[in-house]
């Protein structure tokens, strides 16, 4: 699916909006996908994200353990001090009972 941003602004830079695929592990048999199916998406977000124009905007479920994440993972690989990086953590409604979303935020 197309992903339409339109923004409208005086002195507004030129931004072009990059929606990657997760780093995928396993090909889906029947598929199109073949056997270094991970090998291909990690590289293909490496390609994009170590730009150093590029803002990584990593989006993270909140159901998710954020120390497993492939998406903080590389953006730390190419952006170390996180100056270029952003994160999302989304799907907040559907956490783990108990779980704290504050601590989630604050990264603790």
């Amino acid at each position: 699916d197309l992903i339409v941003l339109t923004v409208y602004a005086t002195g507004a830079p030129d931004l072009t909006l990059i929606d990657l695929p997760g780093v995928t592990r396993v090909p889906l048999k029947g598929s199109d996908q073949v056997e270094d199916i991970e090998k291909i998406t990690r590289d293909m977000t490496l390609h994009y994200i170590k730009d150093p124009r590029t803002i990584i905007l990593c989006v993270v479920p909140a159901n998710q353990d954020m120390s497993v994440s492939d998406a903080l993972q590389l953006a730390r690989q190419v952006d170390p001090n996180g100056v270029r990086s952003i994160g999302v953590i989304t799907k907040i409604d559907i956490m783990d009972q108990g779980t704290d979303a504050v601590k989630m935020l604050r990264g603790e």
